[in-house]
This record gives C-alpha cells, sequence and structure tokens, in this order.
C-alpha cells in the first residue's frame, strides 16, 4: 500500500505500525508515532492498522547537549 512517512510517499507491504517500524528496522525504544496527526500510545502500536494514504510521522529522541 502507498503511505505518507515524515512528509513523503513511501510504498509499504504490511499492515500496523509495529509492522512498519520492523519493516524501517526501527527500535521502538525513543521514538514517538502520529498516526493522521494523533499520537498513538506505544501499547497500541501492534493493533494499529495503516490504510492506503495513511499518514505517519515518525520522531526519534536525539542525546546530545
Amino acid at each position: 500500500m502507498k503511505i505518507v512517512l515524515n512528509d513523503a510517499p513511501y510504498e509499504f507491504v504490511g499492515e500496523t505500525l509495529r509492522d512498519l517500524l520492523v519493516h524501517l528496522n526501527k527500535s521502538e525504544q525513543g521514538i514517538a508515532i502520529a498516526l493522521n496527526q494523533q499520537v498513538v500510545p506505544k501499547r497500541v502500536w501492534h493493533s494499529t492498522e495503516l490504510n492506503e494514504l495513511s499518514q505517519v510521522f515518525i520522531f526519534e529522541s536525539i542525546a546530545g547537549g
């Protein structure tokens, strides 16, 4: 399916936000996800389904000073 990932078109084969993270090889630590402009709690990433043209933003924390 085609989704919009961080404002860019992205082709994705999977169903859930968790599937997307696995596909992207991203750790669940230190990130937040917004789906269609709503922050999604980590506890429901495994069951939150994506649809054609879903808008996903992945925010990653960065250590520094």
